[in-house]
């Protein structure tokens, strides 16, 4: 079978984890969050005195699991009576249909006096399976995302901490999907094209796209597996083949795609017709000048036998009338010697 490959690429918006968070830097103040207590900006952080929190909520269709907590901290604790932590609320539905929701701690900061800043990068995913268990019996709707200060019982002398670049990452694997673009039926042959998008936010690496074939089909021109170093993520790559069939009729096709990360694969069946069989018809032009003289050729020839047999006749027939000509007698008659006669006396 021929294969013609046709190229699209749909543009990744980043090929990268997906930021959730609004002005997680806090470069445009406190816009978008929600303070609770003594906290107050303070520079490029945020800093919270005695207690207090900053917290923001997240509401999307495109949530998942797949999600990444990270800030920097530096904390002031007088005594053991404080904490400063990060905490995450899932916001779920169970497979009952029930709404339900979870608050696990990100991670608490205890050391007392200065700790200076420090950055922390949780994985949720890991978290929530641990504290709560299998998120494949939920379906996640929101998140709030919380850090705070607070006490146990009222201390003698304040505390604070400081909070910047508060950042949450969706970050969804390299998920592979392969869908039909369409079959188009020619006389003689049938166009393939397949769609393969990464609809995970990473990108996947060395991807490699084959078309496996039935017996029955051929390419009519090009290859059957293509080889791309990167497909970003949220971005597609289309595929087209131009295929011939030995015989007419419904064919099955297995389209595999498969990268460093992920695998998928499709099959599907495509209508080709037979290819026609090949009859060659050989035309002869003629032009008034060769007919002139073929037919001069022609004469020519004609002339010459006759001349020929003319000759053989004028050869022929005179040696024929000759042998059939009068015959010749000879006879033969005795004459006496006279000289021969006998003398008497």
């Amino acid at each position: 079978m021929v294969l013609t490959s046709l190229l699209s690429l749909v543009p990744s918006s980043s090929g990268a984890p997906v930021e959730l968070l609004r002005n997680g830097d806090l470069k445009k103040g406190l816009e978008g969050w929600t303070v609770e207590g003594l906290a107050f900006l303070y520079g490029e952080s945020v800093k919270i005195l005695l207690a207090g929190s900053l917290s923001q909520s997240v509401q999307r269709p495109d949530l998942s699991f797949h999600l990444e907590l990270s800030y920097g901290v530096r904390t002031e604790l007088p005594s053991k009576m404080y904490f400063a932590r990060s905490l995450v609320t899932f916001y779920m539905v169970d497979r009952e249909s029930k709404d339900t929701r979870h608050t696990i701690v990100g991670q608490a900061h205890e050391m007392l006096g200065d700790s200076g800043w420090r950055d922390v990068k949780l994985d949720l995913l890991q978290l929530f399976r641990k504290d709560v268990g299998d998120p494949g019996n939920f379906q996640l709707k929101a998140l709030k995302v919380t850090v705070e200060l607070g006490f146990i019982t009222y201390p003698s002398s304040p505390g604070a901490a400081y909070f910047r670049n508060i950042s949450l990452r969706r970050a969804n694997p390299v998920r592979i999907l392969l869908h039909e673009g369409g079959c188009k039926e020619l006389p003689d042959r049938a166009e393939l094209a397949v769609s393969i998008t990464n609809v995970g936010d990473m990108n996947a690496s060395n991807l490699v796209v084959t078309l496996i074939l039935s017996p029955e089909l051929m390419v009519v021109s090009g290859q059957t597996t293509f080889v791309r170093p990167t497909l970003e993520g949220g971005s597609s790559w289309r595929l087209g083949w131009m295929l011939a069939a030995r015989s007419p009729g419904v064919h099955p096709v297995t389209i595999r795609a498969s990268s460093d990360q992920a695998r998928a694969e499709l099959s599907l069946s495509v209508p080709v017709a037979g290819t026609p069989r090949i009859t060659t018809t050989q035309t002869v032009t003629v032009t008034k000048e060769q007919a002139a003289e073929q037919v001069i050729m022609a004469f020519v020839q004609a002339v010459f036998l006759v001349m020929v047999a003319l000759i053989v006749v004028a050869m022929v027939v005179p040696l024929y009338r000759g042998r059939a000509g009068s015959e010749v007698v000879y006879r033969l008659r005795l004459v006496r010697n006279q000289s021969a006669q006998p003398t008497f006396a």
